[in-house]
């Protein structure tokens, strides 16, 4: 479980939503996302992976760069786009009239709260099912294909969730590698009859698979749909989750469905509890926070009683044994580190730091083979740091050693992510060919 309760601080950094200083895109970035639309085929969907009942949503603040990198990317799409942008101004005219002339993209500008925010999409969604998706990061449409048809043909299940790799620059973003990342969804499945026991063996070993799990539309209504604003981090994310195992099965598959970005630093939110980095056991066990809790139980209970039909007082006491066995597993890992711990972690960082910083100035063919060494070495040897998967080139032979499904078209899809990338930095730095 090394790691796993950790995905409840870190996994969804969506919900962090750290933003970048605001300011207008510059003309080469809008012009790369725009004059990328208009060739022959620029308004016809990719017919050889067929996405029609999929919405993608994508929350953003103050990142519109990104915004721009995802119109591009989702544009011969055949599945449904929603962005909603939280950012203090809205994207520009031309860039606002891409996604106004495409009649499966949506963009709205709303000053509002995630949950706000999210609460309006909810509305707005009409194919029958739907994911989230981080401003900055990628979902791979074979991987979601492959999510969708397990959907299609296991009606007890409400979600399925694919495998993740997390991508980073090389170079000034002229290489790209992987790694793979939350190796626990491999094999992953929650499928108990009955709701109580769907909730409690999701949240005895708790997993990042819903939170950007291909969902049922109703399921993701009733979930991220319905997220409160809470004054601790990742609480939202157990919200969601234990809506979504409330509410029916879920499974997950061996395809690569998720691209997670390293391009941005983490970050937390703004307020003074969230500068804390209180997460969910240290919040639901603090009487500071007793009216949060009260309310958190209500939310999820009026989310999913009804549809469930059971009482809603049955359906609160699952919620709080739930709750209460994610603390009781989780606390632990949670808790303050003593003094000498913390400052032996402190030096720890600060030594791995500098030796990638040195890595990082050696040629980029040296420095990919010391990574591709390592891992290798790591992962023979099952320590952590084994997760690394290389450049794209090498993704076919890893999967394969690691038991992921590779099929016609997904490398393809991972190696014009590279490529996306580095043109999109490249632009964005000013600096043509990464120099």
């Amino acid at each position: 479980m090394v790691g796993a309760a950790i995905a409840i601080a870190t996994s969804c950094h969506t919900l962090i939503e750290v933003s970048n200083v605001p300011g207008a895109s510059s003309r080469a970035l809008i012009d790369w996302c725009l004059d990328s639309l208009t060739g022959p085929n620029s308004g016809m969907p990719d017919d050889e992976i067929n996405l029609s009942k999929l919405t993608v949503v994508v929350p953003s603040r103050n990142r519109q760069d990104y915004l721009l990198r995802q119109l591009r990317y989702w544009y011969l799409s055949s599945a449904r786009l929603i962005v909603v942008d939280g950012s203090t101004h809205p994207l520009g005219d031309r860039v606002r009239s891409a996604f106004d002339n495409h009649e499966r993209m949506t963009y709205l500008h709303e000053r509002s709260s995630l949950a706000d925010r999210f609460n309006l999409v909810s509305g707005l969604i009409e194919t029958p099912y739907a994911v989230m998706l981080g401003d900055d990061e990628f979902h791979v449409p074979t991987g979601l294909k492959a999510s969708l048809d397990v959907l299609e043909e296991n009606q007890d299940l409400v979600g399925c969730m694919g495998q993740v790799l997390s991508f980073s620059p090389v170079g000034l973003y002229r290489r790209v590698v992987f790694a793979r990342a939350y190796s626990l969804l491999h094999g992953y499945s929650i499928r108990q009859t009955a709701s109580a026991d769907r909730l409690n063996a999701a949240m005895s070993v708790y997993n990042m698979a819903t939170c950007y799990a291909v969902l049922r539309t109703t399921v993701w209504q009733k979930s991220w749909g319905e997220i409160g604003d809470w004054g601790a981090g990742g609480v939202a994310e157990l919200q969601q989750a234990m809506a979504v195992y409330l509410l029916g099965g879920l499974a997950t598959t061996g395809h690569v469905q998720l691209l997670r970005s390293i391009e941005n630093p983490p970050g937390y939110p703004s307020s003074a509890a969230r500068n804390r980095k209180i997460w969910f056991p240290e919040w639901w066990q603090d009487q500071l926070y007793e009216a949060e809790c009260s309310a958190f139980v209500s939310s999820l209970v009026e989310s999913v009683a009804d549809d469930l039909g059971v009482d809603h007082d049955e359906c609160a006491a699952w919620v709080m044994t739930g709750a209460k066995v994610f603390v009781n597993g989780n606390s632990a890992e949670f808790e303050f580190p003593d003094s000498s711990e913390s400052l032996f972690g402190r030096l720890v960082d600060v030594a791995a730091r500098l030796l990638r910083t040195v890595a990082r100035c050696l040629p980029n063919p040296l420095f990919l083979a010391i990574k591709r060494w390592r891992g290798c070495a790591l992962r023979l040897l099952g320590r952590p740091g084994g997760n690394y998967y290389g450049t794209f080139e090498n993704l076919s032979r890893i999967f394969k050693a690691e038991g992921l499904v590779v099929v016609p078209g997904t490398v393809d899809e991972i190696a014009s992510v590279e490529v996306m990338v580095r043109e999109f930095h490249e632009l964005r730095s000013g600096k043509p060919d990464g120099t």
